[in-house]
C-alpha cells in the first residue's frame, strides 16, 4: 500500500470505531479516533463541548484537530462532522485514503437514539433524517472508497476494505 494511513469517514454509527480497530489490529496499526483527541485537546466531552462552543466553536475545534493529526500507519477514524472542514479532510488526505462507511439510514437511527446524547453536531431542531441528507453528498465527495455496509458484519466490512486498498492490505 503507497499510502501510510487509512482514515474512515462516515456518519456516527456507521462503525468507523469498530471497524478502524479491527482494520488497525489486522494491519499492524495504530488506531487514532479524532473524536477522542478533541476531547483530549479540549478537556471537554462532546457534547459539553458543543453546549459551550456551539456549532461553530465545535468546528473550529474539531478543524484544528483534524488538522494536528500526524500518523504513519495508522487507521484514523473521524468524527462524523469531520467531512465539513475543507482544510482537515484535505490534510487528512495526505495521510491515505479516505473510506466512506456507508451505512443505511434506518440503521445508523437506531443506533444513534438521542443524538444530542451522542455529542453530535447538529443543528438545533433538526432531524437525524435531515443530517443523513445533508452529509451524505459531502461524505461521497471526500471518500477515495465507498464501502456499503448494509447487512455485513464487522469481520466483512473490514475484508471489503482490505480487497478495495489500491495496493492491497499493508
Amino acid at each position: 500500500m503507497t499510502a501510510s494511513s487509512l482514515i474512515l469517514i462516515g456518519m456516527p454509527a456507521s462503525g468507523k470505531t469498530t471497524i478502524g480497530r479491527r482494520l488497525a489490529g489486522r494491519l499492524g496499526y495504530a488506531f487514532i479516533d479524532t473524536d477522542r483527541l478533541l476531547e483530549q485537546e479540549t478537556g471537554l466531552t462532546l457534547p459539553a463541548l458543543m453546549q459551550q462552543a456551539g456549532l461553530v466553536g465545535f468546528r473550529q475545534a474539531e478543524e484544528r484537530t483534524l488538522l494536528a493529526v500526524r500518523a504513519d500507519r495508522a487507521v484514523i477514524a473521524t468524527g462524523g462532522s469531520a467531512v465539513y472542514s475543507e482544510p482537515g479532510m484535505a490534510a487528512l488526505s495526505r495521510l491515505g485514503p479516505r473510506i466512506f462507511l456507508h451505512c443505511p439510514l434506518e440503521a445508523l437511527a437506531a443506533r444513534v437514539g438521542d443524538p444530542a446524547a451522542r455529542g453530535m453536531l447538529i443543528a438545533p431542531g433538526q432531524s437525524f433524517d435531515a443530517l443523513f441528507q445533508e452529509r451524505l453528498p459531502l461524505y461521497r465527495r471526500h471518500a477515495d472508497i465507498e464501502i456499503a455496509t448494509a447487512g455485513l458484519g464487522p469481520e466483512e466490512v473490514t475484508d471489503s476494505i482490505l480487497r478495495r486498498l489500491p495496493d492491497g492490505p499493508g
